[in-house]
Parts: structure tokens; C-alpha cells; sequence
């Protein structure tokens, strides 16, 4: 909640005279909590519950990366709370679509034998991909919300997005959950979308 498009966006609702919402999701930056013992679910009841323990009534909900699964997943189910969404690079299903359906047979079978599974992304950094995360993650798919959302809709994806491929969410142009989806492919962005080029389109919408 204290990083580049948090900050910006907390800029950009004080010159706006917004009311600002951010938060570390549990397992995550300041929060406490188990990121390997976590899930979607988890995640999403914590959006909830803060919405519903501050008795928001409208609002403007931005989601990044998964926090876009939470966002997407919260409009539909919320339609009249919402005024317009916006997904940075937003991930919905990842766990399924993006992971589960593309691991090898040997990386499934430790995942469900050891309960987690550890990839090294850099020298100092590996992300862990428990059994939790993959298995809880399914009762939280869009594709079990039959609801819709007739309101704006706007997904910016960057060309060079090596998490999330920019023609991810293209599946939604077809399905009818949103009814005013717009996607917008940021050239040369990656999937961070914090660059200055990315940031300054992204606030044209708020």
C-alpha cells in the first residue's frame, strides 16, 4: 500500500478531493498473515468486510493483478456499490488459467503431496504456490458468478506483461457479465503498469 501506483493514486484522489481506500491484503506487505496459507478467498473477505465496516456505499474500485481477481469478483457481486472499475493488469482465475492448467504433472503431485510448491524468481525472491492458494481459489472463479455489471469497465494491460499476457481478459469482450468493457494495451508497459508513461494514461479515467 505504500508502493509507486498506490502512492499515485492517493495523489491523484487528494487533488480530487476523494475519500482514498488502500490496503495490504493478509500475507502481504505490512499485514500479517501466511501468504502459503492463504487464498482468494481469504482475500476476498477481507475486501468485504473493510467495505462493509466503513459503510461505503459507492465507489470508484481499482484492482492490480490479483487484486483485480477481488475487484472483478467484488463489482459483480456488488453492482450498485460500484460506480466504475478498473483493472491494472488484473488476473482473474490466475490460479486455474494461469498456473494450475500449465504446470507439469511432477509440479501438481508436490503441490498436493507437500502442500506447497517453491520457484525461485530471482536470486532473493521465490514464490510458493500452495495447495491452499490453488485448491480454496476455485469456489472464487468468475465463471460461478452469474450475475452482471452494466456499469464502465476498463482493463489496462501492458504489451510486455510476461505474468499476465495483455489478451488475458479478452474472454469477458465475449461472455456477457460486463455489458461497457473497454481494454486498453499499454505499448512497451510491463505487468507492474507503475512506469510513468502507464500511470499518467491510467489517470485519465478517475
Amino acid at each position: 500500500m505504500n508502493a509507486t501506483k498506490a502512492t499515485f493514486f492517493s495523489n491523484i484522489s487528494k487533488r480530487k478531493n476523494y475519500s482514498y481506500l488502500v490496503m495490504d491484503l493478509r500475507g502481504h506487505g505490512l499485514s500479517s498473515g501466511i501468504f502459503n496459507k492463504l487464498s482468494i478467498k481469504d482475500w476476498y473477505q477481507d475486501l468485504e468486510e473493510i467495505i462493509n465496516f466503513l459503510n461505503i456505499k459507492q465507489m470508484i474500485i481499482v484492482g492490480s493483478s490479483m487484486g483485480g481477481w477481488l475487484a472483478i469478483n467484488y463489482t459483480l457481486l456488488n453492482p450498485s456499490k460500484i460506480i466504475k472499475l478498473i483493472g491494472l493488469a488484473p488476473a482473474p482465475d490466475f490460479t486455474q488459467l494461469l498456473l494450475w492448467n500449465k504446470f507439469s504433472n511432477s509440479i501438481k503431485s508436490e503441490i498436493l503431496t507437500k502442500g506447497v510448491y517453491k520457484k525461485k524468481i530471482s536470486r532473493d525472491f521465490e514464490y510458493e504456490y500452495s495447495k491452499i492458494l490453488i485448491m480454496q481459489s476455485k469456489l472464487m472463479l468468475t465463471n460461478k458468478i452469474k450475475k452482471k455489471f452494466n456499469g464502465e469497465v476498463i482493463f489496462f494491460h501492458g504489451s510486455k506483461d510476461k505474468s499476465v499476457p495483455y489478451d488475458y481478459n479478452e474472454r469477458f469482450l465475449k461472455g456477457k457479465q460486463f455489458g461497457n468493457l473497454q481494454i486498453n494495451i499499454i505499448k512497451d508497459a510491463d505487468h507492474s503498469l507503475s512506469d510513468l508513461k502507464s500511470l499518467k494514461i491510467i489517470e485519465k479515467e478517475f
